[in-house]
């Protein structure tokens, strides 16, 4: 089954109502769940910084549901970085002052798993050669 990654922007997006993009994380997410769209790959980078964000703004309860939702889906895969990609991320984070740590170690697994495609709401993965930022719900596997 074809997989895209995930990043952070679109998981808190949907899990947190108040976040101005909620709807078009929302229709990401349930793309994902009735299979419009790709399976899902959230790297542990991503699951913590997600985690860490809707329990501070929404509460230890909200971030256990979320994180018990994405266990118990089978079309999310959490995924951990070995110490290459680690490596990789470091360098990619030195190169590119426009992106954050944990999307320096997203680009580094773009490279080391093969994946192309990352759904995300922010824009300075544009600057990463390799990768195919998804803002939308389209299914790059299946173009229209």
């Amino acid at each position: 089954m074809p997989r895209a990654l995930v990043d952070t922007t679109v998981l808190f997006a949907a899990a947190y109502r108040r976040d101005g993009a909620h709807d078009d994380g929302l229709a990401v997410l349930s793309g994902i769940d009735d299979g419009s769209l790709p399976e899902a790959v959230v790297v542990d980078y991503v699951l913590a910084e997600t985690l860490n964000s809707l329990l501070t703004r929404s509460g230890q309860d909200a971030a256990t549901e979320f994180l018990d939702r994405l266990e118990r889906n089978e079309k999310f895969h959490t995924d951990t970085l070995d110490s290459e990609t680690r490596r990789i991320g470091k360098a990619v984070f030195r190169r590119h002052a426009e992106l954050s740590f944990v999307d320096a170690m997203i680009a580094a697994y773009t490279t080391t798993a093969g994946h192309e495609y990352l759904y995300a709401f922010d824009d300075d993965f544009n600057a990463v050669d390799g990768l195919t930022r998804l803002a939308t719900p389209s299914n790059p596997y299946r173009p229209s």
